[in-house]
């Protein structure tokens, strides 16, 4: 099976699906990898947001936005390798941090060229605060509706949001087998162990033992919440 996973900013997919990407990889699935925008903001929207650790995030200040970008794909470089994904599996749109909401188009007509055949679509919430998360949401599912993907099988999972889907449309997918390495990966991002709340994300891999998703297909556009 083709599985494209999108992951707004580097670090997403690991939070939202990264167990079950492995347990993915582990069973054989072919999975390609998004990576939508560059991180580029995440020190100034960490200051904003009063989540920043100043001792940890000293060795990056005085950087450029355009430092910030490369070092942050550089991480998801290592990130997508440490998971096991070949190098042509994975893909950067480049779009800029916080920037998502005006690049749509753009991002359809890449996306369009990856998920053309994808039989599994895995994305963040619709209903979503954060712009580049919102923004990814609708690329994903304009770029299926231009491409009439009415056989694909959506699995959203929710950050900054709850799954709000009657039980027959969320899954559990159990990562126990998989969050030790998980854990370890997630060490790469060593951008985000400079923010409270992604650091304490990281933390909780270790006891996490299964990962939550709405299920759907493009039918249900618009009858649900996260859909």
């Amino acid at each position: 099976m083709k599985i494209v996973i999108f992951a707004p900013h580097p670090d997403d997919e690991l939070i939202g699906s990264g167990g079950s990407l492995l347990k993915w990889l582990d069973e054989g699935h072919e999975i390609h990898l998004i990576y939508v925008t560059d991180n580029r903001a995440m020190f100034a929207q960490g200051h904003v947001n009063d989540q920043l650790i100043e001792e940890d995030a000293e060795k990056f200040k005085g950087l450029t936005e355009d430092d910030i970008a490369q070092i942050a794909l550089k991480e998801a470089k290592e990130v997508s390798k440490a998971y096991g994904l070949k190098r042509n599996k994975v893909h950067f749109f480049k779009i800029h941090d916080q920037d998502a909401k005006n690049n749509i188009d753009l991002g359809v007509q890449l996306a369009k060229e990856i998920i053309y055949d994808a039989e599994r679509i895995v994305l963040p919430s619709d209903h979503n605060p954060h712009d580049d998360h919102q923004a990814t949401h609708k690329i994903v599912k304009k770029a299926a509706q231009e491409l009439k993907l009415n056989a694909t099988e959506f699995y959203v999972y929710a950050l900054y949001v709850s799954i709000k889907a009657p039980r027959d449309k969320i899954l559990r997918l159990k990562i126990s087998d998989f969050r030790e390495k998980l854990y370890e990966i997630a060490q790469l991002y060593k951008t985000q162990l400079c923010f409270r709340d992604t650091k304490g994300a990281f933390e909780y891999l270790k006891k996490k033992s299964s990962e939550k998703f709405g299920i759907f297909k493009l039918r249900d556009s618009g009858k649900y919440y996260n859909f």
